[in-house]
């Protein structure tokens, strides 16, 4: 009995404790609803604030919505207890199009209450854009600060964010007379790689292995087939396509010069041109072509590449490059001295043309531009050359539309699908130059980008690519210029803009000291490089680049030849004892001279050492032959000169009596009627 009272009892506890429970529960929630804030298009407001703020048209709006009805508020609104509220549900009449309508209200009041004006999307994209146009002035402002203390020139329309390098970057490779080691171009060959190359335009001339016939145009010191290979499955294995450039017709002095091949020339006296009036001249092109063409070929040359090589990479020869520039002996033999210029060109490219298509259909044909410059749009569109040919345009210089007009252009893109064009990074502005100015080749290469975003577009292939040139020689019979090493800094700093499409100026992102391994700049303060400044030298000097021990030798030589030349100037124009005139009267001061000398001394010493490791340093990249040439061009004659005047100098020490003035003249003055007696 007892039992059951307690049960009841226990039961009765625990009703009466989840009834408290739930009551305790009811009284949070109307709390919070009480006070939450309410947010609807980003304008916030409480329930409460709603119940007490008195404004007539929140009300109103309320009202309507159909939270309370009219009856339920007193006339102020204004109960902190928030007595006299009585929330309804809304009746069925309330539409959604209607609420639709009361929600736009709602905006409309969370506005106005806290005075802040309507911003649409269309205001937030202009103030996006104003401020994306902003933050590119600022980037631009701040690019072209940095060019300028580099010494870089500033292009308009060149720099980040611009448009988009050229498709093609070819590094020219001219080995005409100085071949170098097939070791050392496998080690730039990644080099150019890393710095943006995609493709090698290979000039041999007389540096490949020629058979047959044509056996005799290879000089002594020419690549032989397997060094050839070597080049060509680097190349490939990089990833580098591989264009030959073959002369046809202009600059086949190194096969003209050959007493085999004297009588297919133009002008019998020069051996520059080749006559296009005589059928020999097309077989031995034929040849020419068919043996470098042929053995650049992997489907042709076995030895190329192995057949699961061939799979992998499909290496393919897709251009040649027929030359066809500075032809300036035509229209002189007596084949063709009655014919137009212009039409023995045209119809000669032609006839080159037409052989390639027939045997390599594959093949698309570049030719160099320049003797095509002056010829009427008329003549070009009825030769019939501009379904057969690419032309390679090419301007050395800073100001590219000096040579190539706007006009120029135009009639070009209207006989031509599409083009090349073609800067230099070496041998365009000195025939003797040691080391090629940097800073004009750098100008040449980003006006040439300027060009080519500019005039592109009126092609309808557009521009094909930009090909860097660095020549090796003028011409066959011209000495050296820069040698490859010394031009290595030029040819990173063109490339890598030219890849880039604008000149970088972050020295972590530029790849030219990382490619170079140069050190990184020491400090931020100064520029990584200053092209305006001479010491933009003594730059890379400190780098470990393939043949920089050859760069440093170079840039020796040079300071020697600069003080060996001034030096000399000095002593002969500029002081009075060692004069042409003292030397012919053998009449100076014995004490004088040999003060003289003791400068000459010194710098044929320093000079002296510097030939005898000149072999040894430029072994690394040539063989004895191209630094035979090299040393005889370069060094012997200042220091010849530096012996010379050592010997007459001491000639002069040994007189020790003179004779009266005035001294006697000389016999040559007779030929010119002064004698003695006048």
């Amino acid at each position: 009995m007892h039992s059951r009272i307690l049960m009841l009892f226990w039961r009765k506890k625990l009703l009466l404790l989840a009834t408290s429970l739930l009551f305790l529960l009811a009284l949070w929630f109307w709390g919070f609803l009480y006070t939450t804030h309410v947010s609807d298009g980003g304008k916030i407001v409480s329930v409460k604030e709603l119940m007490m703020g008195g404004a007539s048209r929140h009300e109103s709006l309320l009202q309507r919505l159909g939270f309370y009805d009219d009856s339920s508020l007193d006339d102020g609104g204004q109960s902190s207890n928030g007595a006299g509220v009585k929330f309804v549900k809304p009746t069925g009449s309330f539409s959604m199009k209607n609420r639709a309508k009361f929600y736009n209200e709602w905006e409309a009041i969370m506005q106005d209450r806290e005075e802040k004006p309507h911003i649409t999307k269309q205001d937030i994209a202009k103030k996006k854009s104003s401020e994306e146009l902003r933050m590119a002035a600022e980037k631009q402002n701040h690019y072209e600060h940095e060019l300028k203390k580099m010494g870089v020139p500033v292009i308009a329309g060149l720099g980040p964010g611009g448009h988009p390098p050229p498709i093609q970057r070819l590094v020219h490779l001219d080995l005409k007379g100085a071949p170098p080691k097939i070791a050392y171009l496998k080690r730039l060959m990644p080099i150019m790689k890393t710095l943006g190359a995609t493709g090698l335009l290979l000039e041999y001339e007389d540096m490949f292995p020629y058979s047959g016939a044509l056996s005799p145009i290879a000089a002594k010191n020419a690549y032989n087939k397997n060094e050839i290979l070597e080049i060509l499955k680097t190349a490939f294995a990089l990833g580098l396509t591989v264009i030959p450039l073959v002369q046809t017709f202009g600059h086949l002095e190194f096969v003209l010069k050959l007493q085999e091949f004297q009588h297919l020339r133009e002008v019998e006296d020069a051996p520059q041109a080749l006559c296009p009036s005589q059928n020999s001249s097309m077989i031995f092109l034929e040849e020419l072509l068919d043996q470098i063409i042929e053995y650049h070929t992997p489907a042709q040359n076995e030895n190329l590449l192995h057949k699961e090589d061939i799979e992998k990479l499909t290496p393919k020869l897709t251009h040649i490059h027929i030359g066809c520039d500075e032809v300036y002996q035509i229209g002189q033999c007596s084949r063709c001295k009655n014919r137009m210029k212009d039409q023995l060109f045209l119809n000669h490219v032609y006839n080159v043309a037409t052989i390639i298509n027939k045997k390599w259909p594959q093949l698309k044909i570049i030719i160099w531009d320049d003797m095509l410059r002056h010829m009427s749009l008329d003549t070009l569109q009825s030769s019939g050359i501009g379904n057969l040919v690419e032309p390679m345009i090419w301007v050395y210089a800073e100001d590219i539309y000096k040579f190539i007009q706007s006009s120029t252009w135009e009639k070009y893109s209207a006989v031509f699908k599409t083009a090349w064009a073609a800067s230099a990074f070496k041998g365009a502005h000195g025939e003797a130059l040691l080391v090629p100015p940097i800073r004009r080749h750098l100008e040449n290469t980003l006006r040439w980008l300027a060009v080519i975003q500019g005039e592109g577009s009126r092609f309808a292939h557009g521009l094909q690519g930009l090909a860097l040139t660095g020549w090796q020689r003028y011409d066959h019979f011209a000495i050296l210029c820069e040698l490859l090493p010394t031009a290595l800094p030029s040819l990173a700093i063109c490339l890598s803009t030219a890849s880039r499409g604008y000149f970088d100026v972050n020295a972590k992102t530029n790849p030219v000291l990382s490619s170079l391994t140069c050190p990184e700049p020491t400090s931020e303060r100064h520029a990584w490089i200053e092209l305006h400044k001479d010491t933009m030298l003594s730059t890379f000097s400190r780098c470990m680049f393939p043949g920089s021990v050859i760069y440093r030798f170079i840039l020796r030589l040079m300071t020697l030849m600069t003080e060996a030349k001034e030096y000399i100037d000095e002593v002969k124009q500029q002081r009075g004892w060692l004069t042409d005139y003292n030397i012919r009267h053998n009449f100076s001061s014995g004490t004088r001279v040999d003060d003289l000398l003791g400068e000459d001394y010194r710098l044929l010493n320093s000079i002296t050492n510097l030939a005898r490791n000149a072999a040894s340093t430029l072994a690394e990249v040539y063989d004895h032959w191209t630094s035979g040439e090299f040393i005889e061009q370069r060094i012997f004659p200042i220091l010849a000169e530096l012996k010379n005047l050592e010997r007459i100098g001491e000639g002069l020490k040994k007189r020790k009596t003179w004779p009266q003035r005035p001294l006697p003249y000389l016999k040559p003055f007779e030929a010119l009627g002064i004698d003695e007696k006048t």
